[in-house]
């Protein structure tokens, strides 16, 4: 049985999976090349299909994540507004609202409002508008339309077309892919809200979930999201450059905010309890922070979302009995944070998936889907975990065939076909940096070599070059590495054998790794995201590290995704040129596109082969 899964929100994806297996996942943004986009994903619908050799005709059935969809995501909020936009939400529309008793429209307090990228449902029948607008009857119509839109594009009767819960989604899809499940887990979601919920804790014995706690209590995705907005930086997006700062406050200066947070939300049990006099998560914090400066807040914000996620968690393990944990959701895109929780004694196992936020609701609604069908035992047999993310497409090749005969490529570019992988190593080792366009575009918010910028670890200067004229980068925020498997216990302290295949999880470093790794582990707590890249689930980027080892003796690479800031990871090579190689102001003199290296003309030293 062919299925398709879609998240229809923000961050849309679409994922095809065959008897249990993923065929193909794809974000929306990778192919529209906006961040963020949402509504229905058809651009990734058809890079599925293609990727995976499917038709359309061919699918039986249609899984949709998010039961009641809100309305300003069918007009991709997300991604379109600005901060400046975010400030005057804030301002114009939830201040009247929750603090003068009045009624303001969101279509009046944003009249001329324009949703950036294909909006493929008919707008037409779905109001501009929050849920604190919403009558029962509109949410119908929504619902209504999205059925209607997905029954017809897809030529499919409704009952072949199913709507899943949101958490229940980020739940099955964390379970499922995790490739080390014990006999007993707990399965825990939090995030800044779906289907009226923002956490959920399940415990899953056999493939049988037992839903034990569901609420909406937890702000903490709300609080972070809102601080986010108080510092200047884009909701929903910069989270992670809040994260960043965070280590370089002192104890002095984050104290007072950490206090702050703390009064606000507290841990009851399984659930939250919040400030009697919060009435919502920007005006609150706006008032009370202002005398506090911005690093303050950021490390004072981060030691809050800690504290009350350890609390929270040994709570559920007291309460469960069960030491072995997958978390999902938003929240857990927090990799500071699961570093702590790794680290709590009462854990045995700790597992997040890759992208855990809402781009895997679509993986995580075909699964729901299956499950339903079959019952947990079959669906536990046919649902494959998987060892890696690199569910897109291929490099496209009359893609390729476009960007290798551009007059820009042709004038500016030498090109050595199939150059081995150990040129490539030594052209790195000299402090250069290589873009990578290999094989399967990586599914999730995290590049894992197959759509990445690499340098030498071992060498500040590269990510000084890289922020400086590549990634416009934040100068505080931390790279990479990606380390072969034989040396990651050379430099990683991970005594709990905790995967970090994705990117989800920080630790801390030996005295070897804050060495040959210091341009990839964060200046200030020397602690790294690690990427441990293994022969079998990443051969080509394996083989790249082994032949930089033996060159420089360091067994991992600096590794960043492949964009320009604001823009999604490349997914073509006709991406890269357009989005990287035709700004003047970005000067990448060595990109390897499969086994093709493209090497400046202006660069003097010679690649041989």
């Amino acid at each position: 049985m062919i299925i398709l899964g879609i998240n229809d929100s923000h961050d849309a994806v679409a994922c095809l999976i065959k008897d249990g297996k993923i065929l193909a996942a794809v974000g929306e943004e990778r192919v529209q090349r906006i961040k963020g986009v949402g509504g229905f994903p058809r651009h990734a619908i058809e890079a599925c299909l293609k990727s995976a050799n499917v038709r359309k005709k061919d699918i039986d059935h249609v899984a949709v994540a998010t039961k009641r969809l809100v309305p300003n995501n069918f007009y991709n909020t997300s991604a379109t507004f600005t901060i400046r936009d975010h400030w005057r939400l804030q301002e114009k529309y939830f201040f009247p609202l929750l603090y003068e008793e009045k009624t303001p429209k969101l279509m009046e307090v944003f009249p001329d409002y324009k949703p950036l990228g294909d909006m493929a449902y008919p707008l037409c029948g779905v109001p501009f508008m929050t849920t604190a607008e919403l009558r029962g009857s509109e949410m119908e119509d929504i619902q209504k339309t999205r059925l209607s839109f997905t029954s017809k594009y897809f030529d499919l009767e409704p009952d072949n077309i199913s709507y899943h819960d949101h958490h229940r989604c980020h739940a099955f899809y964390a379970y499922y892919i995790n490739p080390n499940k014990s006999e007993d887990m707990v399965v825990v979601t939090s995030d800044s809200g779906g289907d009226s919920a923002y956490t959920s804790i399940s415990i899953v014995g056999n493939g049988i979930f037992k839903k034990i706690q569901e609420a909406r209590n937890s702000l903490i995705g709300k609080i972070y999201t809102s601080t986010t907005l108080l510092l200047g930086m884009r909701p929903d997006e910069h989270e992670y450059k809040v994260m960043g700062l965070a280590p370089y406050a002192t104890e002095y200066h984050k104290a007072g905010p950490r206090d702050i947070f703390l009064d606000a939300l507290k841990v009851d049990g399984l659930d939250f309890v919040k400030a009697s006099d919060m009435k919502d998560f920007f005006f609150y914090f706006k008032e009370k922070l202002n005398i506090f400066r911005f690093d303050g807040i950021a490390g004072g914000l981060q030691d809050f979302v800690e504290i009350r996620l350890i609390e929270w968690f040994q709570n559920i393990v007291k309460k469960t009995g069960i030491r072995n944990i997958v978390f999902s959701g938003g929240v857990a895109n927090n990799v500071k944070a699961n570093k702590r929780l790794c680290e709590i004694d009462c854990v045995d196992s700790f597992f997040v998936p890759p992208g855990p936020g809402d781009e895997s609701l679509a993986v995580g609604a075909a699964y729901c889907a299956v499950y339903e069908m079959l019952g947990p035992q079959k669906a536990l047999d046919v649902i494959a975990p998987t060892k890696n993310a690199f569910w897109g497409p291929n490099v496209d090749s009359s893609n390729y065939e476009c960007f290798k005969n551009n007059p820009f490529v042709l004038q500016n570019y030498r090109v050595v076909d199939n150059c081995s992988l150990s040129e490539v190593a030594k052209v790195i080792a000299r402090g250069e940096i290589v873009a990578l366009c290999i094989a399967k575009m990586e599914f999730g918010p995290r590049a894992l070599g197959h759509r990445s910028l690499v340098a030498d670890p071992s060498n500040p200067q590269s990510a000084r070059k890289l922020n400086d004229l590549i990634k416009k980068r934040d100068f505080w925020m931390p790279f990479t590495p990606s380390i072969m498997d034989e040396c990651y216990d050379d430099y990683i302290i991970n005594p709990k054998k905790i995967d970090s295949s994705f990117m989800t999880i920080t630790f801390d470093t030996t005295e070897l790794g804050r060495s040959h790794l210091k341009a990839a582990v964060h200046p200030y707590d020397y602690t790294a995201r690690p990427q441990n890249v293994t022969k079998e689930t990443c051969p080509t980027y394996y083989q790249l590290i082994q032949e930089f080892k033996e060159i420089s003796g360091v067994g991992a690479l600096l590794n960043t995704s492949l964009n320009i800031h604001g823009k999604p990871i490349v997914m073509n090579p006709i991406d890269l040129l357009n989005e990287i190689l035709l700004n003047q102001n970005i000067p990448l003199n060595y990109i390897l596109i499969d086994s093709t290296f493209y090497v400046r003309r202006e660069v003097l030293d010679i690649v041989q082969h």
